[in-house]
């Protein structure tokens, strides 16, 4: 075993497991030196292709650099390294998707990422994303980073410890370096290395030498380096200040200079030319060549760097902006330009910390407050939510400017209420609105959409949302340039302020109001807005229609845009039946916002899944999503995922024949006096909060909140009043059926179909207690085909009990070739049979083609077909 990997057969043999699991990916985590590269290396041995790069200081503020690399490692296709540098490149998540079609290609391999603590965002993004997807791909991936470093996109990746050596361990070590150090010397080293293999053979190569004992192993190069001679230093620095590639370094010395200036520091071990790149013995080598070199030093070799960059204007720029000490506005609108193409790439990380050291260069306020607050938004468009809040605060309060103050706060704010900052953001909020109410009274809409939104994520605030209404109202409309957007805003906050109350203006308006003629994106914004007003009005096919067209015209170019939209079509899926739909809008929603780092949204795509598996009966896919949302969930922040997650709880206990469970899952929907602990929600649930209580056997806990309901719900909209009528047949005994009439006949009940098949069972199971069996039999028959057609089985089995003690007959359910796909099978197979190829599919629905071809191939033998052409007819025939 090589000396660098003595004391590592635990790790080594953990790191293996792990890469033989079903999702194969590791991080290897260690202290400096704790010999994460040599691990890397042995585990490479045993992948027959290894794709790596190793990152460096300053590789963070490339974008998508780490990618690149990667993919030119295993000389992959052109074309996709052409959209990884393009100036306008896929969405986020087409990107990793093309990647994901592209490792899919060159399996088996090995992927690895050293020193991953370095690398740029972007590229860690894209790494991330595959971890999780790597089940059956043939591809592993393996990352080491500083422990207390990992990058965030890496930390759901399972870590393997690198630990100290033991001291048998430590002083084999030193022998096998042949290191000769007496007893005295060797327990001093042993002791200030603490098991660190790195800091055991510098340290003692210190001692060894006949110097004092360093401190600590970046001061033991430091002292190596110091020994060598001036120019190399020189050149030395020229390499740790830049990428340390031969050809840059060549154009600020002749290469015979350069290779001789090299040499001592290659014989001294502390460097190595392989291939056109000069590479440290380790990082902290390099770091140490840097630290002991003056302030002058460092500032002209970034100026010397810059001028070698004739073929790379951003790696100038960068390097003329860290040789600048002051204010220099050439340099800063450089910078800025930088910052406005990575951008446009959708490198925000990158992007924003260009802005922010613009910003800095920027020598008067004005430009100097404008790239701050560029900095701040591009943070917050790419759910580097925190940062954004950190960035905002001093624009916010400091800003000569009124209107950045004013911007600042809204974004400021935005970002809170992404986070589980609900109440912090709603205080932030009000400022904004303040501000902006005398100086953009678009951004002011915004904001106050914004406001409407924590409304409803709260259930609270009602109050406070209609007398900013009011106020903005009363201001009027000056200068603007998209007046249809705000007066869309106006719709959804109208809709908010009172969801029981319909007023006719604004349906007349969600209804009829022109798709306008703007930018695609701002016709997105629009359409978004209005068919969340008309979800809120329960218009459902209005709503649907609105926020599909929102979709489709981000779905090309912007994808990560579609979040909102996706947020409120999948439940209006789930609404309406369209289960399928609705858990593959959820699967796209959590994918989509989980590459944009939405974590409101990710939990809100989940609870939604978890519904659609709930309604099904598929117990273990539904509590595995519930267990996670209550994991990550921070309680109290976020009211509407926790009362929706309630009612998943309680759809999955009755799937399992757990009636108090139910209940209790649902207990808190509604207060002891009635009122609902969420108005939009908990009166959409009313009359399944009611029919689980009377299961349970609580009615007199359901009397006060039937009767506040009642006098709450009498003009709302028709599906509330449905509602409302199951509940009140429930508890009604002899004189419920004009209740239950009501809710099975009335017209339009259709549209919401679980809803009327369950109003048909309790009915049926009302008259059939009440000895009228014909007629319960017509209502449970219609119960139980519309619990079949919906594929919800754990009511369609309730119902055929039901159907049976009332004398009706019934087979033994027989699943349907089409209900024993998966609902992602069932969206794949019907592309599919529309003519779409596995690319056209993968790209409507987010997948990799490989992913729709392994649909495909599970789905044949269950619709008992072997051949593409065959699923048309085959649909048509289900």
């Amino acid at each position: 075993m090589p000396a660098s990997l003595l004391g590592r057969n635990r790790e080594l043999g953990e790191v293996r497991r792990l890469l033989a699991a079903d999702i194969p990916a590791a991080v290897v985590v260690g202290l400096p030196g704790a010999g994460k590269t040599s691990v890397l290396t042995a585990v490479a041995f045993d992948s027959p292709l290894v794709l790596t790069a190793t990152c460096a200081p300053g590789d963070q503020q490339i974008p998508f650099g780490l990618l690149a690399d990667l993919i030119s490692s295993a000389r992959g296709p052109a074309d996709l390294l052409d959209r990884v540098a393009a100036p306008f490149p896929p969405d986020p998540l087409r990107l990793r998707l093309d990647v994901l079609s592209w490792l899919e290609s060159v399996t088996p391999a090995l992927l690895i990422v050293d020193d991953a603590h370095w690398g740029d965002d972007s590229s860690l993004s894209v790494i991330g994303y595959l971890a999780r997807r790597l089940s059956g791909l043939g591809v592993s991936i393996l990352a080491a980073a500083r422990d207390g470093e990992v990058p965030e996109h890496l930390t759901r990746i399972p870590a393997v410890r690198l630990s100290p050596l033991g001291e048998p361990d430590a002083t084999r070590l030193l022998r096998e370096a042949g290191l000769t150090l007496d007893r005295a010397a060797s327990a001093k080293v042993l002791e200030k290395a603490a098991g660190n293999p790195l800091a055991l053979l510098e340290l003692g190569r210190a001692v060894a030498a006949g110097d004092t004992l360093p401190s600590s192993v970046e001061l033991a190069f430091a002292q190596r380096l110091t020994a060598l001679p001036a120019p190399t230093r020189e050149t030395l620095l020229l390499a740790a200040a830049g990428d340390g590639d031969l050809r840059v370094l060549s154009r600020i010395e002749e290469p015979d200079v350069l290779l001789a200036r090299l040499a001592p520091a290659e014989i001294a071990g502390l460097v190595s030319v392989t291939g056109r790149t000069v590479s440290f013995r380790h990082p902290l080598a390099r770091a140490a060549a840097h630290s002991i070199a003056t302030t002058e030093e460092r500032t002209r070799a970034h100026r010397r760097l810059a001028a070698a960059h004739v073929d790379d204007p951003e790696r100038r720029v960068r390097h003329l902006a860290e040789a600048t000490i002051v204010a220099d506005e050439e340099v800063a609108a450089a910078l800025e330009e930088i910052a406005d193409r990575a951008y446009q790439r959708g490198a925000n990380t990158e992007a924003a910390g260009a802005y922010v050291k613009a910003a800095d260069l920027s020598p008067d306020s004005g430009p100097r407050e404008r790239r701050s607050l560029q900095a701040v938004v591009t943070a917050s468009a790419g759910g580097l939510f925190t940062w954004a809040i950190e960035l905002a605060r001093p624009l916010r309060d400091r800003a000569a400017d009124p209107s950045t103050r004013a911007l600042a706060g809204h974004t400021m704010a935005y970002a809170m209420a992404q986070t589980s900052r609900q109440h912090e953001a709603r205080r932030v909020l009000r400022e904004a609105l303040e501000q902006l109410l005398d100086h953009d009274e678009h951004w002011g809409w915004a904001s106050l959409t914004t406001l409407a939104v924590l409304t409803f994520r709260s259930g609270s605030g009602v109050h406070e949302l209609r007398e900013w209404l009011d106020r903005y109202e009363t201001a009027g409309h000056r200068s603007d340039s998209y007046p249809e957007i705000t007066v869309a805003c106006r719709a959804w906050v109208r809709a908010l302020v009172d969801p029981l109350v319909r007023p006719a203006d604004i349906i007349e308006l969600v209804r009829t109001a022109p798709v306008p003629d703007f930018p695609a994106s701002m016709t997105a914004e629009h359409e978004m807005i209005l068919g969340a007003a008309a979800w809120i009005l329960d218009e459902s096919e209005t709503a649907l229609t609105r926020l599909g067209r929102s979709i489709e015209l981000r779905r090309a170019d912007s994808p990560a845009k579609t979040v909102n939209s996706l947020m409120t079509i999948a439940q209006i899926h789930i609404d309406v039946g369209d289960y399928d739909a609705g858990d593959q809008a959820g699967r796209m929603l959590a994918e989509i916002a989980a590459a944009g780092r939405h974590p409101y949204a990710v939990e809100h795509g989940l609870e939604l899944r978890a519904r659609v598996a709930a309604l099904r009966g598929q117990a273990g896919a539904a509590r595995g999503m519930a267990d996670r949302i209550l994991r990550d969930l921070e309680i109290g922040e976020f009211v509407s995922v926790e009362r929706n997650l309630q009612v998943t709880r309680s759809y999955l206990a009755f799937a399992e024949r757990d009636a108090q469970g139910a209940w209790e899952a649902l207990r808190s929907l509604f207060g002891e006096c009635g009122e609902p602990a969420h108005t939009h929600i908990s009166y959409r649930e009313l009359a399944h909060y009611v029919s689980t209580g009377v299961r349970a056997g609580l009615l007199d806990e359901l009397r006060p909140v039937v009767a506040l309901a009642g006098d709450r719900l009498s003009t709302a909209s028709l599906r509330l009043r449905l509602q409302l009528a199951r509940s009140r047949a429930l508890l009604a005994g002899d004189e419920a059926e004009p209740f239950h009439r009501y809710a099975t006949t009335a017209p339009e009940a259709a549209q919401w179909p679980f809803e009327l098949s369950r109003a048909h069972l309790e009915y049926g199971g009302w008259l059939r207690r009440r000895q009228r069996p014909t007629d319960a039999r017509t209502e449970l028959q219609a119960a139980l085909a519309g619990f079949e057609r919906l594929d919800t089985r754990p009511w369609a089995e309730l119902a055929a009990t039901e159907l049976r003690a009332a004398g009706g007959a019934t087979a033994a359910p027989q699943p349907a070739a089409w209900t024993e796909l998966t609902g992602q099978e069932r969206e794949v197979v019907r592309l599919a049979a529309a003519g779409m190829t596995n690319r056209e599919i993968g790209a409507s629905l987010f997948l990799s083609p490989r992913t729709v071809s392994t649909h495909l191939y599970n789905a044949f033998p269950k619709l008992g077909v072997t051949a593409r052409s065959q699923l048309r007819d085959r649909i048509r025939d289900l």
